[in-house]
């Protein structure tokens, strides 16, 4: 591995030619997203990227995995947490997605696989989407007495429009990569054998043109789409009355107790 290249325990990072390519590596968890995930996710970007701006001049963002992009937030940390304690995790998210979404370099992510909840929320913080053809996604959160708690009831509005956005979350259902498309939500769709050279092809062209001029567009656009602390806000208070209300647990003890059982059924299957 080169000086450039470097692996932690939840994130792969290497540069290359003023790209840094930042990729999620949690395979055994089906890169499920925790605290300890989006702390190591700060640090790389305050350090990595904001400290080394000289050198890197696009972030690609994307796993390591071809079929699971994220598969939302990590249940046993969930199962830790209380009113107040989801309350500050939300608020870490939120810090966590706003750095991203502020850098002053842009921001490509590289969607393949299933991404949900949090690794969708990330995702919104993109400045370009290029997903692959198996991609799937979801804001699935309603599904298990939730809400969005990373910005996704405010940034996927921005994205899809407020009718549409209404729609994903109350019905908590899992689309394909097409619908993406057409309502707007990935810039670009290829077969995911090619993902990696389309998203190397876009950032490119931009290390080719002037970095200064990119920076300060972005920080125009990113003040013509603004979006306000008072929703974020809301959202935490949003996720710690859901552990206040005791839902969620209810709902997770459900869906363990019919995986458990789908799993002892099949193995009499199989024997």
């Amino acid at each position: 591995m080169s000086e450039t290249e470097k692996e932690r325990k939840y994130w792969q990072t290497k540069l290359e030619d003023g790209i840094f390519w930042l990729l999620l590596n949690r395979p055994d968890k089906k890169n499920a997203f925790s605290n300890t995930v989006g702390e190591e996710l700060y640090d790389i970007l305050e350090n990595d990227v904001e400290g080394n701006l000289d050198e890197v001049r696009v972030v690609i963002y994307g796993t390591t995995q071809d079929e699971m992009f994220c598969s939302g937030a990590d249940l046993a940390w969930f199962n830790t947490l209380n009113e107040q304690t989801a309350r500050q995790a939300s608020i870490n998210s939120q810090l966590v997605f706003e750095k991203f979404e502020n850098l002053p370099v842009p921001v490509i992510a590289a969607i393949k696989g299933l991404n949900l909840t949090a690794g969708f929320e990330l995702m919104l913080c993109a400045d370009i989407i290029i997903a692959a053809d198996n991609a799937r996604f979801g804001q699935i959160e309603t599904k298990y007495g939730l809400t969005p708690c990373g910005g996704g009831t405010q940034r996927l509005i921005r994205l899809v429009g407020p009718l549409k956005a209404k729609e994903l979350i109350y019905t908590a259902r899992i689309f394909d990569v097409q619908e993406a498309k057409e309502i707007g939500l990935v810039n670009h769709v290829v077969p995911l054998a090619k993902l990696d050279e389309k998203v190397k092809e876009i950032a490119n062209r931009m290390v080719k043109n002037s970095g200064r001029a990119i920076k300060l567009a972005k920080r125009l656009i990113q003040m013509g789409t603004y979006v306000s602390q008072q929703g974020f806000q809301a959202e935490g208070d949003a996720f710690a009355d859901d552990f206040a209300s005791k839902e969620p647990f209810k709902i997770f003890m459900e869906f363990f107790k019919a995986t458990r059982a789908k799993k002892r059924q099949a193995k009499k299957e199989n024997k």
